[in-house]
């Protein structure tokens, strides 16, 4: 597998799993709800509430230091933990569970979770499937010269993807309340 890629997948995992912390920090209230749907027990609750994003963190610092399979091994088992949660709330409650995943609290159906969840973890397994050994962010250099442009456009289009994607899932939002 290429480094490129290996690269890549990682420094998306951990930038990933960090923004998931930090929404869940930043909307604990919502985080809570979102929880308080599963129906957990209330110590595991009560240590899944603050354990969640401390581990999220931890794990995107763990796949951006020299030992990343360790980190993406350890993201495969906490989405194969999300996984049975959901199965569990499926079980008790129905097709629709809410999704506190970026600190939302918003319903999904449990199939569209486990998706993500699969396809997370696929990627989870590139980094441990590939032979990069050391930070993600070793070897990486700042580009100069006639890289700027390109490397400037490539930044400009990926601004662009993410500002286009957050306007239509708004707007399938506001679609789905009427």
């Amino acid at each position: 597998m290429p480094d490129a890629t290996a690269r890549i997948v990682t420094l998306f995992l951990a930038a990933l799993l960090a923004w998931a912390a930090a929404a869940k920090a930043l909307r604990w209230d919502a985080w809570r709800t979102a929880l308080a749907g599963y129906r957990l027990p209330h110590r595991l609750e009560s240590v899944a509430a603050a354990g969640t994003p401390a581990i999220e963190l931890g794990i995107a610092a763990l796949l951006m230091s020299p030992a990343p399979r360790a980190g993406a091994a350890l993201t495969v088992a906490l989405l194969a933990s999300f996984s049975l949660v959901v199965l569990r709330g499926r079980s008790l409650q129905g097709e629709k569970l809410p999704c506190g995943c970026f600190g939302g609290a918003r319903e999904r159906d449990y199939r569209t979770m486990l998706l993500r969840n699969a396809l997370l973890g696929l990627l989870a397994a590139v980094v441990l499937l590939s032979d990069r050994k050391g930070s993600a962010l070793t070897g990486m250099s700042v580009p100069e010269g006639g890289e700027l442009i390109p490397a400037f456009l490539v930044a400009l289009g990926v601004a662009a993807a993410a500002w286009t994607a957050y306007q239509v899932m708004t707007s399938a939002r506001r679609g789905s309340r009427s």
